[in-house]
């Protein structure tokens, strides 16, 4: 014990040494490298000695540190085989070797202590022993259905016995608990509340031990316990060569006997103790009875009502400890080894010193029952009866309805959240189908994971995803039987791991219908066009076909437009369109995009070039068929100072039809009104200024071709730094004609 506790603190002493960052700083000092190096030669030294007491050849300071935990890896490999050797020696799994082991005192108390202590024997390991459940008259099943209860009939009950399937809010079918009805409407009976005077109990050399393996020894302890209030009980299970686990031994102690059931044999007929065991004037003593409840279920086929629970109690008094070997100390003054918690019990007969364990777990309840009772009934007062509760809490947990695992999507979780690791999407893949795998095995042969593959072995193979079959191998020490016959699909799903990527498991995601992913779909336009259309009034998608098809070719009911107003085209489009004599500041302008005016400069050209080809065609009229402004795009930006009014342009539908009579009478032709909004009042109407039909006429179209669309970029540049030089005049006289009283505050 002193070795271990040295071991810990020398753990946790080098837990808390610098390092990283940390320890780079920390060496630079001279005293700490000094330090360091003399306690480092003196634990290669120390490591050097048990490598060569162990006989593992290397010397461990010649070398560096990679080889140095090569050569320590090396040695711990050879070491614990060795320790596996000798403990399969010590369970007698070479029989050409005898090994004798002595065993541990159980309880102080005993008198024949010394002759169990120098008597000589070889602990049975569970690989020699036949698999009880080979023998079962009913057969072991393990298939993920809803567990159905083992009664056939229902001794002392307020309602027949009915099973059948129901489904709770998540869809799952189960049946309900056949006691149900009669553990919400218990009530303690007046005599188990009161207070009774603890007599301790006679010692186990004095007390009646009757062993029930045959049916007629179950009848006559039946008909014993018919007489009595207050039972002690106990179980013995196995769960490590079998998948649900099964009940060995039942432990049923009495203030004058003790008695031993053998479970596996009278497996099937110890449904007959519910009518003790549901009789509600019986109490029946329990420690920790969380887990023999369902075992009783599953194996048995035995409900509890009235159950006293001494653990429940010992959480109300708030012990330290709250095992039943600390009860048997506190209590009894009786130390109680635990040895035996892990002793395997099919095996058959029972040695002397297994049975004296298991009658050492109920011999003493029943007195710890009278004297935790008074604890109990010293803490409450008039509003509690601690006592009560217990009782309460109590049949909750008889309550408890025994559930067969079903494996579930997210079954491996559990395991990796306890690991505490961090799995990227391969190793995820490995532990979710190799935990799969093994249940799946697992049930077929009645075996219990952990036999198959153990947990810390399933993490590792998982983490270092192994190439070749001899690397899972490696990450098993001592290799489990089932693994060495079942390498190839262990190898194969890491296999399978290996090839997961991120592309992968999204198609899985969207194959199933069942999960919903919100899915991006990325615009093609925006892997060719670099400007942004999150914020643009138009859709990208109608302006696809633009940037792949040729510009110059429109749809006919896009062209077949005869007057036209285009639209003055600038930079910067007013927002506020109510009249301001203020000046304009940042917020009222927004900014077009460059490419929005080059799709309007594109349909512009298009639509000239059409209305040119009907006046060749009409060249008979004098009469110009466009009257409207044209679109002006000048080299030069201007900032407006002030918001004017907008005005519409009125057109008179007859004096259209006059002047285009030819045109009215060509077929598929439509004549179409268009109002275009213009920011400046002269060019409103041309009757009032008549120098805008002069420019209307002279008018050349602009050649976008070799126009230097840098200029706009810089005076955009130019646009802004004169409007924030704007922006901080008028900053400064707002603070001017603030008070002073308020300038000195702010």
């Amino acid at each position: 014990m002193s070795d271990f506790k040295t071991v810990i603190e020398g753990t946790r002493a080098s837990n808390n040494l610098p390092n990283g960052v940390n320890w780079n700083f920390y060496y630079s000092y001279p005293k700490f490298k000094k330090t360091v190096s003399s306690r480092q030669h003196h634990v290669l030294k120390l490591i050097s000695a048990l490598l060569k007491n162990q006989k593992i050849p290397g010397n461990i300071r010649d070398k560096d540190e990679d080889h140095q935990f090569e050569l320590i890896e090396e040695g711990n490999d050879t070491i614990l085989d060795r320790v596996t050797h000798n403990i399969d020696t010590l369970n007698g799994s070479f029989k050409n070797v005898g090994v004798s082991v002595i065993p541990k005192a159980f309880v102080s108390e005993t008198t024949d202590n010394t002759q169990a202590a120098n008597k000589k024997r070889i602990l049975v390991h569970g690989r020699n022993i036949e698999r009880p459940q080979l023998k079962f008259k009913t057969k072991v099943d393990n298939r993920p259905v809803p567990f159905k209860p083992l009664l056939t009939s229902k001794p002392n009950s307020k309602i027949p016995l009915d099973l059948c399937l129901e489904t709770n809010e998540d869809g799952i079918m189960f049946y309900k608990h056949p006691y149900q009805l009669e553990l919400e409407e218990f009530k303690v009976p007046d005599e188990h509340l009161k207070i009774s005077k603890a007599v301790k109990p006679a010692s186990l050399e004095d007390t009646k031990f009757v062993e029930v393996y045959t049916e007629e020894q179950l009848n006559l302890m039946i008909s014993d316990l018919k007489n009595v209030n207050e039972l002690a009980v106990d179980l013995e299970a196995h769960s490590y060569r079998t998948y649900q686990g099964f009940t060995c031994l039942m432990q049923i102690s009495t203030r004058n006997a003790d008695y031993i059931i053998d479970t596996l044999h009278l497996r099937e007929k110890l449904h007959i103790l519910n009518e003790i065991f549901t009789n509600p004037a019986v109490v029946k003593v329990f420690h920790g009875a969380d887990s023999d409840i369902p075992w009783l279920q599953r194996d048995l086929g035995l409900y509890v009502v009235n159950m006293f629970d001494t653990y429940q109690a010992a959480k109300i008094l708030n012990f330290s400890r709250k095992g039943l070997d600390f009860l048997l100390k506190h209590y009894c003054n009786v130390d109680a080894d635990k040895a035996f918690q892990l002793y395997d019990w099919r095996t058959r007969p029972l040695s002397t010193e297994a049975i004296f364990y298991a009658r050492s777990d109920t011999h003493y309840l029943l007195y710890v029952y009278d004297m935790i009772k008074k604890d109990l009934m010293a803490m409450s007062t008039n509003q509690c009866n601690y006592i009560e509760l217990v009782f309460q809490r109590s049949a909750d947990v008889c309550k408890t309805r025994y559930e067969v695992n079903i494996l579930s999507e997210d079954s491996h979780l559990s395991m990796y959240k306890r690991s505490k690791k961090m799995f990227d999407i391969q190793q995820m893949y490995a532990l979710k189908h190799i935990y799969a795998w093994r249940d799946k095995l697992a049930r077929e042969l009645d075996e219990s994971p952990g036999y198959i593959l153990p947990n810390h072995m399933l993490l590792k193979i998982s983490e270092m995803l192994p190439k070749e079959s001899f690397g899972i191998l490696a990450c098993c020490s001592p290799i489990p039987p089932l693994v060495r016959q079942c390498l190839h699909e262990i190898h194969y799903i890491v296999k399978k791991a290996r090839e997961q990527t991120f592309e992968n498991q999204a198609e899985k995601l969207n194959e199933d219908n069942s999960f919903t992913q919100d899915v991006v779909k990325h615009i093609d336009v925006d892997m060719i066009s670099l400007h942004d259309y999150s914020k643009s009034k138009e859709n990208a998608e109608d302006s696809l076909p633009t940037l792949l098809n040729d510009l110059n070719k429109l749809p006919d009911d896009e062209i077949e437009i005869l007057c036209f107003t285009p639209q003055e085209i600038t930079i910067f489009q007013e927002v506020n369109k109510k009249k301001s004599k203020k000046h304009i500041g940042l917020t009222n302008i927004v900014y077009k995009q460059p490419y929005e005016l080059y799709l309007k400069t594109i349909k512009y050209n298009n639509v000239l070039k059409k209305s040119l080809e009907v006046q060749e065609k009409n060249s008979g009229n004098n009469e110009p068929l466009n009257t409207s402004v044209p679109m002006e795009c000048p080299d030069k930006l201007y900032l407006t100072t002030q918001v004017k009014e907008i005005k519409k342009e009125i057109i008179d539908h007859t004096n259209v039809k006059k002047n285009v009579p030819k045109v009215l009478n060509a077929p598929n032709t439509i004549i179409r009104e268009i109002k275009v909004d213009n920011q400046s009042s002269s060019t409103s109407s041309t009757s009032q200024n008549p120098t805008n039909n002069s420019r209307q006429n002279s008018f050349k179209p602009h050649k976008y071709e070799t126009t230097d669309f840098a200029k706009f970029h810089n005076q955009s540049k130019e646009v802004m730094l004169i409007a924030k030089r704007l922006q901080k005049k008028k900053n400064k006289t707002k603070k001017n004609k603030k008070p002073k009283r308020l300038q000195k505050t702010v």
